[in-house]
């Protein structure tokens, strides 16, 4: 797994401030990010310019590959706060992310309907064209994040919008936690037509007992600690999109009661481990 480029999400480390995020993962070997808007706009109520949040990005040798993530606006998504890490956080919108985006030199921006009711798929179809439209006016790729019980509730589902929007910047976001929840394989990666993932974000997981209760973003591993085909899943995205880089998406108690530091060393540990492990079907 040598040949890929790795990353963090900020939820790996959301213990973390922004300026803490791009140090720590420049310690520790991760040339890429994924952040929200929120913590671009602490930066930016602390006092730093936008150009200094570049500035100290690029001394550290790190950048922004994807703004996460538009979850307001469209068909199903309520107008409620998200609740996460003690703090009620204003659902970033469109105008929200491509700001961040074009400050920050991101490529890309994600889409999730992540706390939506699911609705018709042409009304979100409809939706993301539009925004994919504005993007492209803006230089920007879009990608589709697919979150079971969404709009855009699996992979199939997520090309299908992809697909129907006819926006050439439109893309899949894969995560390997919500490719696992809704029993996506490496072969249904390996059966994408050619180009269509965006982005990836990583994670391992175990099966949970059959009477367990889903609770959101708790359950995920560090890659190499749960039974995913993390190397079989890379190269099925990697033959589909050459070139990509992969974040590490990890909401874990473990790591989140550990300092900034020490939770960034620890993936790091545990990434080094996982790219040297053999691969297993």
């Amino acid at each position: 797994m040598d040949e890929i480029e790795m990353g963090l999400c900020w939820g790996t480390l959301h213990q973390a401030t922004l300026p803490e995020l791009i140090e720590a993962a420049a310690r520790h070997g991760f040339s890429t990010l994924s952040f929200p808007p929120y913590l671009y706009a602490d930066c930016l109520s602390a006092g730093m310019t936008p150009q200094a949040v570049l500035r100290q990005m690029r001394d550290a040798g790190v950048r922004l590959t994807v703004a996460d993530a538009i979850s307001a606006g469209l068909p199903g998504m309520p107008d409620t706060p998200i609740s996460f890490g003690g703090r009620q956080l204003a659902r970033p919108g469109e105008a929200d992310c491509f700001a961040m985006a074009e400050a920050l030199e991101a490529p890309l921006v994600n889409i999730a309907h992540f706390g939506a009711s699911p609705v018709p798929q042409a009304e979100l179809t409809e939706a993301v064209g539009a925004i994919c439209r504005r993007a492209k006016a803006r230089g920007l790729g879009v990608v589709l994040e697919f979150v079971p019980e969404t709009g855009i509730a699996d992979l199939a589902t997520a090309l299908a919008i992809a697909s129907d929007c006819g926006e050439a910047n439109c893309r899949i976001l894969l995560d390997s936690w919500h490719l696992a929840r809704t029993g996506g394989t490496p072969a249904h990666i390996r059966a994408l037509p050619p180009g269509s993932i965006g982005a990836i974000q990583l994670c391992d997981r175990n099966p949970p007992a059959p009477d367990e209760a889903y609770v959101p973003m708790t359950g995920r591993l560090l890659p190499g600690e749960g039974s995913l085909p993390l190397h079989e899943i890379i190269a099925a995205a990697l033959a589909n999109s050459p070139g990509l880089s992969a974040e590490v998406e990890v909401f874990s108690a473990e790591l989140t009661a550990l300092t900034v530091d020490e939770a960034a060393a620890r993936t790091a540990e545990a990434m080094a481990k996982w790219r040297q492990s053999p691969l297993v079907s």
